[in-house]
């Protein structure tokens, strides 16, 4: 079983990290759990109310790719501070967005993004009706909007956002925010009318429309209808994954075989919400959830969505918002994806699918071994 851990505060990263020292730092392909690799030592910033399939992917079907067992999930408030854990060699993946990777290679980390987590995104830009009612409205200074950590994902999918409308500004622009790094800290100065603008998950708007009353919310955008790009992706240094390539492409192999299987059976995905997500999600939300995911297919089924056009955008659109520097420019598609794990789950899902496939129900059996 995986140890889920929501770390709240840096005092959490401490411990965590003194914990930690008195063991291996390696994670090798050798040693207990699944197909005689080590335990994996996953950490993440966003809430796993939005990515159920994805973090628990192992869990639900790890025994099908020889995956070890007794794997750990620590859940931080921020990007920041879960990646401090991953660069310190306390933690062998994280989840996050490809703004922030290009951000650590950019800082000397020899990092790589080696799967893709999710298209898109189910976040969905919320305003207060009593404030605000357009997205042109949102430079007024008055309105005041909550944005992500510096090199959060949210504010790379509010720049992308404002440039695939034609507005001309990035989140710079913006004159009156609050810098709130977590949905659910978004969600709660929402519903407390401390900001009028924020970005939040498909999970947690019915949340705010409860709090406050539907009347009183506008989504001024959603991103999947608005925006295409790469949202979510797996990265490690490229030390762990030069040392753990096959354990990392079965990793992916399970996250991408979770998402065909999840997006093809409503059953399947709810009892996932209803395993892992503490307290239960009311049916009605769940099933929101996973409509959207099979509309906009935004849980990927393969590792093409991850090509050399992708990390382009991430690129040019990350710059032109000052989340990576001049340099960032200058980065291949070698220097930040590592396609060998890819490869490899490719092979083991049997090749690739497609969204009709996957809406009928038609998943190929992983490849044995």
């Amino acid at each position: 079983m995986k140890k889920w851990i929501r770390v709240v505060a840096l005092f959490g990263v401490i411990a965590l990290v003194a914990a930690a020292c008195s063991s291996d730092e390696d994670g090798g392909d050798g040693g207990g759990g699944g197909g005689g690799f080590e335990p994996v030592r996953m950490v993440t910033s966003s809430t796993g109310n939005a990515y159920v399939g994805q973090f628990h992917a192992v869990d639900l079907f790890g025994d099908q790719f020889g995956l070890p067992a007794d794997n750990t999930l620590n859940e931080f408030e921020d990007e920041g501070t879960a990646a401090q854990v991953l660069v310190s060699g306390q933690a062998d993946l994280m989840s996050g967005g490809m703004t922030q990777v290009i951000q650590l290679i950019g800082q000397g980390q020899d990092i790589k993004a080696f799967c893709p987590l999710q298209v898109d995104s189910t976040e969905q830009l919320a305003g207060l009706t009593s404030a605000i009612t357009s997205l042109d409205q949102i430079t007024d200074p008055n309105i005041r909007v909550a944005v992500d950590s510096p090199g959060g994902l949210v504010n790379f999918i509010m720049n992308l956002v404002f440039r695939e409308k034609g507005m001309g500004i990035t989140v710079s622009d913006l004159q009156n925010v609050t810098v709130l790094g977590d949905g659910s800290q978004r969600l709660a100065a929402l519903a407390a009318g401390e900001v009028d603008v924020g970005s939040v998950d498909l999970f947690e708007l019915p949340d705010l429309v409860e709090q406050v009353g539907e009347d009183n919310v506008t989504v001024l955008s959603v991103t999947a209808a608005d925006a295409d790009f790469i949202a979510n992706i797996l990265f490690a240094k490229t030390e762990w994954l030069d040392a753990n390539t096959e354990l990392a492409g079965r990793w992916c192999a399970a996250t991408l075989y979770s998402n065909r299987v999840l997006a093809s059976d409503f059953e399947q995905y709810k009892s996932a919400v209803d395993t892992y997500i503490e307290g239960g999600v009311d049916e009605s939300i769940t099933q929101t959830n996973w409509d959207f995911a099979r509309q906009y297919s935004v849980w990927p089924y393969n590792t093409d969505v991850l090509d050399e056009e992708a990390i382009r955008t991430i690129i040019e659109v990350g710059f032109a918002s000052g989340l990576v520097d001049e340099s960032a420019q200058d980065l291949t598609f070698e220097d930040v994806v590592d396609t060998r794990p890819m490869e490899i789950a490719m092979d083991l899902l049997g090749g690739p699918v497609t969204a009709d496939d996957v809406l009928a129900g038609n998943i190929p059996a992983p490849k044995s071994g």
